[in-house]
């Protein structure tokens, strides 16, 4: 009878296979056994699945934050960017407490047990391979196997505990020579801290071409806002510059004369005087309005009266008037 440990007996190419990983746990493992944890989690699913049909990858850890230590948020942000961009990959993430000390994970196990039942009752896979050695699995994987799947234990040796190896139906061990091949390059590990150091856009901000709404909004009110600054300077400056231009009318209290109140101080003003026949300033702005200008009436010519007398006032003048008795043939006789 073979061991859990050989592979090759039970292998089926047309098994469909999804793989479920305790970040937190293949993280402290890698780093005590391997002194590194920068792995390619598209190719270390696909050598445990061994040929087999993968259909997709699971990872579950904490979000970890730190007040001492801010680096560790950066690093591990770094490595979940990655993660998200993995293809066929899902990232779990649960919370922490903080007691004392000691930072505790809360509900990536449940997580973890949750979706390894779930998807068995919903038939999405054939065999499912467990990336951790925890004994409190052992319940799940033992409900997994009652629905009729196959169930694969992946742990270091020292990790691997008694009732989740007895309850596997294959245990695969890690040593440190089967992470060869699957780390990440310098190359992957730059592309990797450049793709970190994006802004990032938010779904309410993209568009579906790709580009920043919010920013593209933002610059556009900036322009908006400077040219409504600008109208409003030049209106604000004609405006000046019209008061300027324009004198002041109104009229200081009740005083007869002709003062003027300009600027705080008294004026003497002026009155114009209409000018006949000339061309005063109003009149010109008439004229190039295209209004004909009123000319005054023409002045009638005076007629000297004739000095000389006539033929008739020189025979009255010569002959004595008569009185009105003569010219009736009234004679007066004067009294002796």
């Amino acid at each position: 009878m073979p061991s859990k440990s050989s592979k090759s007996s039970v292998v089926r190419e047309n098994d469909r296979v999804m793989v479920f990983i305790d970040g937190s746990n293949l993280y402290h493992v890698l780093t005590q056994s391997c002194g590194r944890h920068d792995l390619q989690f598209d190719k270390f699913a696909m050598k445990l699945a061994n040929g087999r049909d993968l259909k997709r990858t699971y990872y579950y850890n904490i979000r970890q934050e730190s007040d001492t230590n801010p680096v560790v948020g950066a690093e591990q942000q770094k490595f979940l960017d990655s993660m998200y961009d993995t293809p066929y990959v899902e990232v779990r993430l649960g919370i922490w407490k903080q007691r004392g000390e000691i930072m505790v994970e809360k509900g990536v196990d449940v997580m973890l047990a949750t979706d390894l039942i779930t998807h068995a009752y919903k038939n999405h896979y054939d065999t499912a391979i467990v990336v951790s050695g925890d004994a409190d699995f052992y319940p799940a994987l033992q409900a997994v196997k009652d629905v009729g799947k196959h169930i694969e234990v992946a742990a270091f040796d020292m990790n691997l505990s008694a009732e989740s190896g007895r309850v596997a139906d294959v245990t695969i061990k890690f040593n440190k020579t089967y992470f060869t091949g699957l780390w990440m390059t310098r190359a992957q590990a730059r592309s990797r801290a450049a793709a970190s150091a994006k802004p990032e856009v938010s779904d309410e901000a993209a568009s579906p071409n790709g580009e920043n709404k919010a920013a593209t909004k933002a610059s556009t009110g900036r322009r908006s806002n400077g040219r409504r600054a600008t109208t409003a300077t030049t209106k604000t400056r004609r405006a000046s510059t019209s008061r300027a231009r324009k004198p002041s009318t109104r009229r200081a209290g009740t005083s007869t004369d002709n003062s003027v109140e300009e600027n705080g101080s008294k004026m003497r003003r002026t009155p114009t005087r209409r000018r006949v026949g000339g061309t005063s300033s109003q009149s010109a702005d008439r004229g190039a309005n295209g209004r004909s200008t009123p000319r005054p009436p023409a002045l009638r010519k005076s007629v000297e009266p004739d000095t000389k007398p006539s033929e008739s006032e020189k025979l009255e003048s010569s002959t004595p008037r008569r009185s009105w008795r003569g010219r009736l043939g009234l004679t007066q006789t004067k009294e002796k």
